[in-house]
């Protein structure tokens, strides 16, 4: 997490204030956490499931592998940048395997564009923002091809369409403790069967 004795107060105002712009992009449907990017946990076993057994969709973006940087890469990356909003939007687990999941996902992908656009607003305008899911499932599954793959056309859907956060190899149960989610979860009165709720989550590197 953020230690706020190690960095400037401009800078941690900042960050503060681009959480709560997110927040209310989120409109009560999602949860944002600021954390150092030493802390978001890169996995290759966990990337290199999009390629064993064969995603559905492996190939046919963009912005999924084998056209994504590697794991290796993107720790490089995470280097660069000193933050990230960690975002979450906790779905029945139910509709994780039904078409329903596009819905979300297809929203979790436009906030995640709306708050790296916000991030540049402010100035930090090397912001990028990751979602959950492939984009060609989501914005194009009616299209048999991605136009970025395709004699170097332009993307059908560049204002929201962003890279999969799986692709990386993110660890998501990792970034559950970093965040405290976990402990958040644990320590409500449970209303709701745990089992019957899970997440998915995005990530808006600060830079």
């Amino acid at each position: 997490m953020i230690d706020d004795g190690s960095h400037a107060d401009k800078i941690k105002s900042a960050i503060d204030e681009l959480v709560q712009i997110a927040l209310q992009i989120g409109a009560g449907i999602i949860d944002v956490v600021a954390i150092s990017t030493s802390d978001i946990s890169i996995d290759d076993d966990l990337a290199n499931m999009c390629r064993e057994p064969v995603c559905a969709f492996y190939g046919l973006s963009a912005n999924c592998p084998p056209y994504v940087a590697s794991p290796a890469k993107f720790r490089h990356m995470l280097e660069i940048y000193r933050y990230a909003l960690a975002i979450k939007i906790d779905v029945p687990t139910g509709w994780l395997n039904t078409d329903d999941r596009l819905v979300v996902m297809k929203l979790l992908h436009e906030l995640v564009a709306d708050i790296e656009r916000a991030a540049i607003e402010l100035g930090y305008t090397n912001s990028k923002a990751f979602a959950a899911g492939s984009c060609k499932e989501i914005f194009c599954n009616k299209h048999s091809r991605c136009r970025l793959l395709t004699d170097n056309g332009e993307c059908r859907h560049p204002k929201y369409a962003r890279p999969a956060i799986e692709a990386y190899g993110v660890n998501v149960h990792d970034l559950n403790t970093t965040t405290g989610w976990f402990k958040d979860q644990n320590s409500k009165e449970a209303t709701v069967d745990k089992a019957s709720i899970g997440a998915i989550y995005g990530l808006v590197l600060i830079g």
